[in-house]
């Protein structure tokens, strides 16, 4: 079970879920998924391009001009290519490398993804951040998704935050501040991890050594609000009355658009009355709890393997 490496008792994890953050310690070694050295292979010798890798500093992300050149000659010319030069330069400085995507170029990590993602029954990603000491990345914010934090290398302290607002469904908007008060502060150190919750507002930043560490989370989660949304498009498809438009200057009378109101939101619970509880289950299900296909491993080789059928001459 791979969200055994990730926490220490996944029945703690599912009693907090979505809830209050979780810190876990004593989980071992994580090289043989991420470690340090894959971290140096992706950033000065695999020539990831934008959006793959990004950085960040001070809360804010450095224009890729700054890290970034085109390579290759002719048509195999690449644009947006990370300079190796250009990003330790920038890490000098207190920059902090962000490699996103990780699943689509690092195989140990998407084989642990994908395990991951069966435990937890959604398909989630990874993406991993290298912070040099004395450095802060991305500052106070939240995310519309819960996420799970592993220490590779080094240290980084965190500052966790009561959500500004419960459950949020989209970011936060840029250049927001958070008065909310602190409910964890503390530092983590390889073979430790932190789940956050979404909506808790968090900032991490590292002190006297650098950090590296890696983030497993999923898309925006799906929610009830999703679903009743479903439900009343396939209300107005049912009931003709729900298409029905504003009558003319509809302003110069609000009693007599009150009054409408009122009978469309008749219909539309009348509706929601006859809805089939266990179809709909069914329907969620379908569409927000089945995985990916596996990828066609071994597929590949078996079709550059057979016989090419000889040619007429």
């Amino acid at each position: 079970m791979a969200l055994h490496r990730l926490v220490d008792d996944p029945a703690r994890l599912r009693a907090v879920w979505e809830n209050e953050p979780l810190h876990c310690t004593g989980l071992g070694g994580f090289d043989d998924v991420f470690g340090l050295a894959l971290a140096e292979d992706l950033v000065i010798d695999r020539g990831l391009r934008i959006p793959y890798i990004r950085l960040l500093r001070d809360g804010a992300y450095l224009q890729p001009a700054r890290f970034t050149h085109r390579t290759g000659t002719g048509a195999g010319q690449a644009d947006g290519v990370a300079d190796p030069h250009a990003v330790l330069r920038e890490v000098t400085a207190g920059a902090t490398v962000v490699l996103r995507g990780l699943i689509r170029y690092a195989p140990t990590i998407a084989d642990f993804c994908t395990e991951l993602s069966a435990d937890l029954g959604f398909p989630l990603s990874a993406g991993a951040y290298l912070t040099p000491a004395g450095s802060r990345g991305a500052g106070p914010h939240y995310d519309p998704m819960s996420v799970l934090v592993r220490q590779i290398h080094g240290a980084k302290h965190w500052r966790l935050q009561a959500p500004p607002r419960r459950w949020p469904r989209s970011l936060p908007a840029p250049g927001e501040r958070y008065d909310t008060p602190v409910i964890a502060e503390l530092t983590l150190h390889p073979g430790e991890s932190l789940y956050i919750p979404r909506g808790v507002v968090h900032d991490a930043w590292t002190t006297d050594e650098p950090s590296v560490h890696i983030t497993f989370s999923g898309d925006t989660p799906a929610t009830w609000a999703d679903v009743l949304h479903r439900l009343v498009d396939q209300a107005a498809d049912d009931d003709e009355g729900l298409r029905e438009t504003f009558p003319w200057r509809f302003g110069d009378d609000p009693d007599a658009l009150a009054s409408q109101a009122k009978d469309k939101l008749a219909r539309l619970l009348a509706f929601l009355d006859t809805a089939d509880t266990s179809a709909l289950a069914g329907d969620i299900i379908a569409r927000h709890a089945s995985l990916p296909a596996p990828a066609p491993r071994g597929h590949l080789t078996a079709a550059l393997a057979r016989t090419a059928p000889a040619r007429n001459r």
